[in-house]
């Protein structure tokens, strides 16, 4: 979506497009304002991968992990 026409035109997708379209942007727009603050994939013992978060992520506890899991579409 590059122009006004086109942004006016997504106010007639279904709604599920909708939201797949506004995650998309909230993605892009966030990453385009912030530096990369991903989580990246580290050697484990016995190699094995782990995920390795940013230093300002909250901390995975049970709650965290139910909560996000609770709001995952």
């Amino acid at each position: 979506m590059s122009t006004l026409t086109e942004i006016q035109a997504a106010e007639l997708l279904p709604p599920e497009q909708k939201e797949e379209l506004f995650r998309f942007l909230a993605t892009h727009l966030s990453c385009a304002e912030e530096p990369a603050r991903q989580a990246t994939l580290v050697q484990g013992p016995h190699n094995t991968l782990l995920l390795k978060a940013p230093p300002e992520a909250p901390p995975m506890t049970t709650e965290t992990v139910k909560r996000l899991l609770e709001e995952f579409p």
